[in-house]
């Protein structure tokens, strides 16, 4: 009797085993589907690439990254910058980063702002300041979908004229 029961743990562990393995493989068709959409910074490119104004603009990221460095919101505030806003299907890693894109839609949006001035001299705000009004006296947004063939097109923007 022991044995046979030792038999059946045995058998079902190893079916376990191998369905474990056999789901954790990527099917066929996924793999062909994913290549087929473009990546993050194939869409960013065509984006930028549509207006000269948009040539060198920063990651929305890196000022993120800049901003919490130097405890400075007007990092965010008084720069251009594009940022590429989430959509679905997307999955994200523990951490919020995008770890795998399946081929659709990407969504950009690229922000320009002119004529800033410094958000506080040099104490900055505290639980007690009020909000601060935009430091930029021009602030303008375009939002822009890019289709996995590649076609870009204006969806809406808005802001200052």
């Amino acid at each position: 009797m022991r044995a046979l029961l030792n038999s059946v743990t045995g058998t079902l562990l190893w079916l376990m085993l191998v369905s474990t393995a056999t789901a954790a493989q990527p099917s066929p068709e996924a793999g062909a589907a994913e290549q087929t959409g473009l990546t993050r910074e194939e869409a960013v490119a065509l984006v930028l690439a549509t207006d000269p104004r948009y040539a060198d603009l920063p990651d929305f990221r890196r000022l993120e990254i800049e901003r919490s460095a130097n405890f400075d919101m007007g990092i965010i505030l008084g720069s251009d910058y594009y940022r590429v806003l989430p959509t679905l299907p997307t999955e994200f890693s523990g951490l919020g980063f995008i770890d795998f894109r399946y081929p659709g839609n990407w969504l950009i949006e690229v922000t320009l702002v002119r004529d800033c001035a410094a958000l506080y001299d040099g104490d900055g705000p505290s639980s007690e300041t009020p909000p601060l009004p935009d430091p930029c006296a021009w602030r303008h947004s375009w939002f822009y979908r890019v289709q996995p063939d590649g076609a870009v097109s204006l969806l809406f923007d808005e802001g200052d004229e």
